[in-house]
């Protein structure tokens, strides 16, 4: 059905060299009486129920006496937005185009214009009509002489086909709208979860990072505190034998250099420990005297 909001168009325009032709389509399509053109019972059976109370309206008719000025028209109503739904079109009119030639050039500005060619039997026949035109789906052949209920029966119906064709186009334009707005949503959709999966793979990233950090900073720690018990061992012993020893021996420089060389490394697992977060249980300071123990089983276990 054609959509009600959308403004009815029933321009009809009758290209023909005959003026009396263009008297009887005004007769036929603007008749003074609706009714009066033999719309009896069995010619109202010919149009369908939803089309029969446009049936009985009068159309707006404008004539043409040639091709030439036909297509002007046709122009001329595209320019002002008032477009012909439909065209008369006589086959044979001289000087000038005939009514193929002008049927298809106004098919070429006028995509949606409705065309009924009248031809008379002695005319084109549809074959060579259609390979003059090519196949199309907004022409018909009206043969001469025609039948007035017929005439109108055909403006009606392709008037209505025209309307029928604005009403699809509205309503695909307004689908393909919808599409390219959804398209647009779900390409910023898209967009935003490239974006958020870049982040969350980044954040994932970093935990298995802060993951091999922390394992490498509980080993860091556990070593060096297996370190850190095993130079104060050494260190500890090293205070005893320095006790033991008379001032000035040669033994007393070699302590001192090894003390000072497990004061370095001591420095060494303290800074391990701070990289694992942890803190070294012994803090070390030179002997101020001399150790109150001796090399016996005593010493030995306050060493560990």
């Amino acid at each position: 059905m054609p959509d009600p909001t959308l403004p009815r168009n029933q321009r009809l325009l009758v290209i023909d060299d005959n003026q009396a032709i263009h008297a009887d389509f005004q007769k036929i399509l603007r008749p003074a009486d609706p009714r009066s053109v033999g719309l009896d019972a069995a010619g109202a059976a010919l149009f369908d129920e939803v089309l029969l109370p446009a049936a009985t309206s009068s159309f707006e008719l404008d004539s043409a006496f040639s091709g030439e000025q036909g297509l002007a028209l046709v122009q001329l109503a595209l320019a002002q937005g008032r477009p012909y739904a439909l065209a008369f079109v006589d086959v044979r009119m001289a000087p000038g185009w005939n009514g193929i030639e002008t049927t298809a050039r106004i098919c070429q500005h006028d995509v949606d214009i409705q065309i009924i060619i009248c031809t008379a039997y002695s005319d084109y026949s549809w074959e060579e009509i259609i390979e003059k035109l090519g196949q199309s789906d907004r022409l018909v052949i009206l043969k001469k002489p025609f039948d007035p209920i017929e005439v109108k029966q055909l403006a009606h119906a392709l008037t209505v086909k025209w309307e029928w064709g604005q009403t699809a186009r509205a309503r695909l334009d307004q689908l393909e709208s919808m599409v390219a707005t959804r398209t647009q949503e779900l390409q910023a959709a898209n967009a935003q979860l490239k974006t958020e999966m870049a982040e969350r793979a980044q954040a994932e990233e970093a935990l298995r990072q802060a993951q091999k950090m922390e394992a490498i900073g509980q080993l860091a720690g556990g070593i060096a505190h297996d370190f850190n018990n095993l130079l104060t061992i050494i260190r500890g012993y090293v205070e005893c034998l320095a006790l033991e020893i008379p001032p000035g021996a040669d033994a007393e420089e070699a302590l001192r250099e090894i003390d000072a060389a497990a004061a370095r490394a001591a420095k060494l697992t303290s800074q391990l420990l701070m990289f694992s977060r942890k803190i070294s249980p012994w803090k070390f300071k030179p002997a101020s005297s001399r150790c109150p123990f001796t090399l016996t089983r005593s010493c030995w276990k306050w060493c560990c």
